[in-house]
């Protein structure tokens, strides 16, 4: 297991979770992590099939998604730049996953509102969201290829 550590803009370690293990702020496979506007810190958790949430500043464990990760864990996680919605790469099945932002205070329940259907093989791995446009950037592995996903208006 990597050690999540977050660090001070004058790169003073404020906080660090990194505990091999499946309960609340322990990891199998940190993948990938983003900070939201409001300074939730998000990681995709991948070998648990889940998605950990924690404050930025002081590293309390404000909760975890696993009930939307029934087929394949995230590999990848990134805000949407109106900050509605988190995407997420699945690798094993070829798919990303739209999900929506909870309200600031509340973790809740994950909600899948949509779903992106890859093909066969290609294996997304990492993907990131071009904040001035809103296009899709991922990364795959199996096809070897960056493909572009732009939002119609």
């Amino acid at each position: 297991c990597l050690i999540n550590i977050f660090l001070s803009t004058d790169l003073k370690i404020l906080w660090l979770h990194g505990e091999n293990g499946t309960a609340p702020t322990q990891f199998r496979i940190p993948h990938s992590v983003t900070v939201d506007s409001v300074g939730r810190v998000w990681v995709a958790d991948r070998a648990n099939w889940r998605i950990q949430v924690f404050e930025k500043s002081t590293g309390e464990w404000f909760g975890s998604w696993d009930n939307c990760f029934t087929e394949d864990g995230p590999y990848s996680v990134r805000f949407t730049p109106d900050q509605q919605y988190i995407i997420v790469a699945h690798l094993n099945i070829d798919k990303i996953s739209i999900l929506a932002v909870p309200p600031v205070g509340l973790i809740g329940d994950c909600i899948v509102v949509d779903t992106i259907q890859l093909a066969r093989e290609v294996k997304p791995h990492l993907l990131d969201v071009s904040l001035s446009t809103g296009a899709i950037y991922v990364a795959e592995i199996g096809a070897e290829q960056v493909q572009k996903y732009v939002p119609l208006d």
